[in-house]
């Protein structure tokens, strides 16, 4: 007899896995725990939001250094 199975995200938490989605399963049923561990994602370095701040500076210094000639080869309305 085939019994259906299927994967489940969870989280351990003082001694229980607490399923990330609800599950519909009956009260008690017995089930059968494989146990895979996911390696914690890398923390966010202290400097964030600078690196982002420095890129988006250097995206507007840019698009800024590009305006002149953007403007010079745009099509006029109508033409």
């Amino acid at each position: 007899m085939s019994v259906p199975s299927f994967t489940v995200d969870a989280v351990f938490d003082n001694g229980i896995f607490r399923p990330i989605q609800p599950l519909s399963l009956p009260p008690a049923q017995r089930v059968t725990l494989t146990v895979r561990l996911i390696a914690p994602a890398r923390e966010w370095p202290e400097d964030v939001a600078a690196v982002y701040q420095e890129v988006a500076e250097e995206d507007r210094r840019l698009a800024e250094s590009m305006l002149p000639g953007v403007k010079q080869t745009w099509p006029v309305a109508g033409e």
